[in-house]
């Protein structure tokens, strides 16, 4: 009896055993059952990794404490809200047929970050590895499709473990788990692609057609439109994984972010445009005061896309709450204008509406109060296809009203123009007899204008030859200075600008100036600084070029200071003193001294104050340089680097001018300056000379 006890219990315990080893088995899918597509999910166990630190070979073979965290799911696509975690997947699939199979595996939405593949054999060797997810370039996928499809072989009468790795940066993770015949999913994926190249041609068509509408009637309005059709239909492409393989396939950054980025812009630019095109400044000072806290909200979550860490990770549920509290806010405003009797368009309202459900529905799948996988995927597309489509035919209805009150605007025009052509008439008449009398008054005042200006033309060439006798003679230049080059264009008659020289027993005195103004003016200031310096020079017996320059701004200011009068004439001047040997002295009001020496130019720049009146007035320094056998001295006014003229109608500047000198520097006298005056006339082209020109070269 006893001997019957014990093997009753020992046959008990046995089965018990049995029982638990079955229990702990996990289910074997075998894959030669499906007839065109299968989601697995519910056959898998989950595991939800907090803290990412299991591998692999953890998930695998667990120990008995991680076996206890495993998770089945209770839909195909397992929904596990905003997170960060790492998600752990893992099945057995058996292959019963006497042939290999090929099938294609599906994991996780496009968005995901980290969609890794590990593929053992029944002795739980790893034979295959896949990586992917938009961490890493698109080239890098096992293949090249927008979802994360991985081609995985299936030994006959073998069974397999897949070990799925999946991770988000903060965004609602999804798990399809599907398992695909080849030829079905690429017929799956031919229709798919016909309905998506019909959407986003819709977006296409739109953007082109409202820019040529924008062009053309130069409004805002269109712009804003434009741009938030285009950033929608790029948050679209990034949504449906085809940016990430179209537009930045080798930059993973852009596709994390863009997603959030693309969301933020869209929704910037439609709040922008929805308050332009319904006029929400007249509503309202509260609802407005409100929306514009929409804006300034959407923009920050913008700023928080481009970060990385929690700040990021928190900007996605924040994002989808703006978004969907925005779109509602707009209707709301649609229903006040409706109460002010500024009833919007029935296209406005079917757009809105087809947004609002689009959107509802999209959030309400996306966080798995609805469990649809078709309207997960294509419930914002319907929703902003119809939004786009009515929002178009509201702004094809605005621009056809535009035209139609461009068209009346016009014939009003019109009419009055057709009354003052009547008026003109009128009056031309009347003022042709008026015209009659007034013929031979002005001809006669003609005559007498004419012969005015012959006096006056006269009296100029009368001061231009004045001037022209108190300039250096060719002869005295060369009689004193060596090789010098002069290049002398005055704008008009007379000239502003003026080079001058002297010259005692011991030293040689040469200068170039640019006085105030142009013309007759300048040419009377001019006449004043010559005869200045001569005085400088013979009178005073000044030999320092500083020193004549005080000397000279306090003879200029005297000269001008005379009671009741408000002349501020003065010049800028650059003045050298040669005693000829090797020392040269220079001093400069404003102009500088180039000295070109074994073909590097030298720069020599004078003080920052004129000879005349001045604010802050200071002494004038005195540089000393040490001359040197094949030396050149430049002194010039501004006028030839200040020329416009060139393809773009722009200044030669000193930098070409400076290119110049050290081109043309082995070039003196005459041929120098017909060489430097034909470049100029080269730059100016048609355009016309602004000022006087005047150059002094001296070579040593």
């Amino acid at each position: 009896m006893s001997f019957i006890l014990i093997r009753t219990t020992a046959i008990f315990f046995f089965i018990l055993n049995c029982l638990a080893l079955f229990a702990n088995q996990q289910e074997v899918f075998h894959v030669n059952t499906i007839e065109r597509s299968k989601h697995l999910a519910k056959h898998a166990e989950i595991l939800k990794d907090a803290n990412h630190q299991f591998q692999f070979k953890d998930i695998l073979s667990p120990s008995d404490s991680l076996k206890e965290q495993f998770f089945t799911a209770d839909s195909d696509i397992p929904y596990m809200d905003f997170t960060s975690s790492t998600y752990w997947m893992r099945i057995q699939l058996r292959n019963d047929t006497t042939i290999p199979l090929k099938l294609y595996i599906e994991l996780a939405r496009p968005l995901t970050n980290k969609v890794n593949l590990y593929v053992f054999n029944s002795n739980k060797e790893l034979i295959e590895v896949f990586y992917a997810g938009d961490e890493l370039a698109f080239k890098d996928r096992p293949y090249q499709h927008r979802k994360f499809i991985f081609p995985v072989s299936f030994p006959a009468q073998e069974t397999l473990w897949l070990v799925a790795e999946t991770e988000s940066d903060g965004e609602i993770l999804k798990l399809p788990f599907k398992l695909w015949k080849i030829e079905e999913f690429t017929q799956f994926a031919s229709k798919e692609h016909f309905y998506l190249g019909l959407y986003y041609g819709l977006f296409i068509i739109v953007v082109i057609l409202f820019s040529f509408f924008g062009l053309a009637l130069r409004q805002n309005l269109y712009l804003y439109f434009v741009v938030y059709v285009f950033v929608l239909g790029v948050f679209q492409l990034s949504l449906d994984g085809l940016a990430y393989k179209f537009l930045w396939p080798c930059f993973p950054w852009v596709g994390n972010h863009a997603i959030l980025a693309m969301a933020a812009i869209s929704m910037t630019f439609m709040l922008i445009y929805v308050k332009k095109f319904l006029e929400f400044d007249k509503q309202h000072k509260n609802y407005l005061r409100v929306y514009n806290g929409f804006i300034v909200l959407v923009l920050l979550s913008l700023a928080a896309s481009l970060t990385s860490g929690v700040l990021y990770q928190f900007s996605y549920p924040v994002l989808n709450g703006l978004s969907f509290i925005s779109i509602l806010y707009i209707l709301y405003g649609l229903y006040l204008k409706y109460k002010s009797d500024e009833k919007p368009d029935v296209p406005v309202l079917m757009a809105f509406i087809g947004l609002v459900v689009g959107a509802i529905l999209f959030i309400t799948t996306n966080t798995n109060f609805i469990n649809s996988e078709f309207l997960a995927s294509n419930a914002l597309k319907l929703g902003s296809a119809t939004e786009v489509f009515f929002l178009s035919i509201a702004m094809a209805n605005r621009y056809r009203k535009t035209q139609i009150e461009k068209i009346e605007a016009q014939e009003i025009a019109f009419k009055r123009l057709q009354e003052v052509d009547e008026l003109r008439r009128e009056q031309n008449e009347k003022l042709e007899i008026q015209v009659k009398e007034r013929t031979e008054e002005i001809r006669h005042q003609n005559d007498i204008l004419s012969e005015q200006n012959r006096d006056i033309l006269n009296s100029i060439n009368y001061a231009k030859r004045l001037q022209d006798a108190i300039l250096p003679s060719k002869s005295d230049l060369v009689k004193e200075l060596i090789n010098p080059s002069v290049l002398y264009l005055p704008k008009d008659i007379v000239s502003g600008d003026f080079y001058w020289m002297e010259a005692t027993e011991e030293h040689v005195f040469f200068a170039v100036a640019d006085c105030t103004g142009h013309g007759v003016p300048g040419a009377l200031v001019s006449v004043v600084g010559h005869n200045a310096l001569n005085r400088c020079i013979k009178e005073l017996k000044l030999t320092d070029p500083g020193k004549i320059l005080d000397e000279l701004t306090l003879i200029v200011e005297a000269t001008f200071a005379k009671e009741n009068t408000k002349v501020s004439d003065g010049m800028d001047i650059a003045l050298c003193v040669w005693d000829r040997k090797s020392s040269l002295k220079y001093a400069g009001a404003f102009n500088p001294l180039y000295l070109i020496r074994n073909n590097d130019l030298i720069e020599y720049k004078g003080n920052k104050q004129p000879i005349g009146k001045f604010i802050t007035r200071n002494e004038f320094d005195t540089q000393e340089i040490t001359l040197e056998k094949g030396d050149a001295i430049y002194l010039f006014s501004d006028g030839y680097a200040d020329q416009f003229g060139g393809p773009k109608g722009k200044k030669l500047k000193y930098s070409q001018f400076k290119n110049y000198l050290l081109e043309l520097n082995l070039l003196n006298g005459k041929v120098l300056s017909e060489e430097l005056e034909q470049r100029l006339k080269a730059w100016m082209g048609a355009e016309e000379q602004i000022d006087d020109v005047c150059l002094l070269k001296v070579q040593f």
